[in-house]
């Protein structure tokens, strides 16, 4: 299945299957980042009132940048501010589905840990929940790494870094190996 398949895919059906198909398919774009920092590119454009920087700029990152809340968020005022308002709703709906797809990977739990593809993806849902995180940590298990944020409410949020985690051969060998199985 192509790139654009999966994304259409999950726009329709979104399960976490096709979520997981998804997210492979960007990790396994040319132009993946998964240090992609959206707003430090495009937050001094903005400002200065580029916004056919910002389109191009952001376009040049895809297809890596897909499911970017942030990238998709300023895409969709830039293209609205160029008076491209039919290209801004659908850029606007693709970030809420990649806001949606990192609130519907878990709970953000140490149990249930939120997948993200990008650190920025991370700030952008504490941002959109309303969260401010006062510390940051990693933690490394046998599931992957994770980022762990600590909020002002001294509560937790767990993030899985999927472009850390093992692979799912890597870990059936584990299960093969074990000696227990």
């Amino acid at each position: 299945m192509s790139l654009n398949d999966l994304v259409e895919a999950y726009a329709l059906d979104p399960t976490p299957e096709g979520l997981h198909d998804l997210q492979a398919g960007i990790m396994a774009a040319p132009r993946y980042d998964p240090l992609l920092s959206v707003s430090r590119a495009v937050v001094p454009l903005l400002r200065a009132g580029k916004h056919r920087e910002i389109v191009d700029l952001i376009r040049s990152w895809m297809p890596g940048a897909l499911l970017s809340p942030s990238a998709h968020g300023y895409l969709a005022k830039a293209l609205t501010e160029l008076g491209d308002a039919e290209a801004g709703r659908v850029e606007a709906k693709f970030s809420r589905l990649a806001l949606d797809s990192i609130a519907a990977s878990g709970d953000g739990s140490e149990e249930e840990p939120c997948s993200v593809l990008r650190i920025e993806d991370e700030y952008d849902i504490l941002r959109a929940s309303s969260q401010r995180p006062t510390a940051q940590r990693q933690v490394s298990d046998e599931r992957g790494q994770f980022d762990v944020h600590t909020l002002e409410d001294g509560g937790e949020v767990w993030f899985r870094l999927l472009w850390l985690a093992p692979s799912a051969a890597a870990q059936e060998d584990e299960i093969a190996d074990d000696p227990q199985n």
